[in-house]
């Protein structure tokens, strides 16, 4: 039996669902991961996974697994009833993970959700334990869009970022010339490559990206989530703290003046650790 991580990725998107699930994998010995594209796979490496591989669809999965191995599902992908029912037929045990609150756990699965509890259910925050270390706070606002801008939306709203002095984090999927267009209006750029160490070292940190700001807020930032659409994290980003300025970037000076840490003693209480354990004691590991 082995486990098995799967997790949709587009290179239009962000990668908040590879961050999230990852930083649980982190928590096991021996896994594969699975991935949607080629270069989020390859991403995996810089998140601690070592073994991963792209997948071109989703019903590839059963040419990498075999029967009664574990997978921990991280998509939101539709699946028709067939072939989740095939899913949960094939795995030993199929977890999923979900921060829709209005999410259940279907039958034949666990369920990890960050809202509700019960039977089924793996009440978790998934953020890499990495955020929770000390850290020196040396970059005073910076600020990270996500990973992916095709639409060049930022250009747009950049210019009236300038006068607030920030640092830019930038996404995994820009190209180096949007980086250079985006360069004139942030007082200094971080590549990718410095995603976490960036985080860490950040007093104030405003993310358009949900999984983000909550790693933001585990490495003791004030953080700001400046939405580009409606999240499913918002409910969890309110609980710990986080400043959801809405839409408007107008608002982003009030959300300064409102900031706080947030309340990392309830992310670290529920996060990777205990969902690992949960997935130990459910797999019946010695611990």
């Amino acid at each position: 039996m082995r486990i098995y991580f799967y997790a949709r990725t587009d290179h239009r998107g962000d990668l908040d669902r590879l961050r999230r699930s990852a930083a649980l994998a982190k928590e096991f010995d021996d896994v594969y991961f699975m991935t949607t594209d080629f270069r989020a796979a390859s991403y995996l490496k810089e998140l601690g996974i070592r073994k991963s591989v792209g997948i071109e669809d989703v019903r590839n999965i059963s040419n990498v697994c075999q029967r009664g191995d574990v997978l921990v599902f991280d998509s939101d992908e539709h699946l028709e009833a067939n072939l989740h029912e095939e899913m949960i037929d094939f795995f030993k045990t199929f977890i999923r993970i979900s921060y829709d609150p209005k999410d259940t756990p279907k039958d034949g699965e666990i369920l990890i959700s960050p809202y509700i509890v019960g039977q089924n259910v793996i009440n978790a925050v998934l953020i890499d334990k990495e955020y929770f270390k000390k850290s020196e706070k040396d970059i005073q606002r910076c600020y990270f869009w996500g990973d992916s801008d095709y639409e060049k939306r930022l250009l747009k709203l950049a210019p009236k970022l300038k006068e607030y002095e920030l640092d830019f984090l930038e996404g995994f999927y820009f190209f180096v010339e949007y980086v250079k267009e985006l360069k004139e209006y942030f007082k200094n750029i971080h590549e990718i490559e410095e995603y976490e160490d960036v985080i860490k070292r950040s007093r104030i940190f405003v993310s358009s990206s949900p999984q983000t700001a909550l790693e933001a807020a585990a490495a003791g930032a004030k953080t700001i989530f400046f939405p580009k659409y409606e999240s499913e994290y918002a409910q969890l980003l309110e609980r710990v703290g986080v400043v959801n300025m809405g839409y408007e970037i107008e608002k982003l000076q009030e959300a300064i003046l409102k900031a706080k840490e947030g309340d990392r003693e309830f992310l670290k209480r529920m996060g990777v650790e205990r969902a690992a354990e949960k997935i130990k004691e459910i797999l019946g590991f010695q611990t």
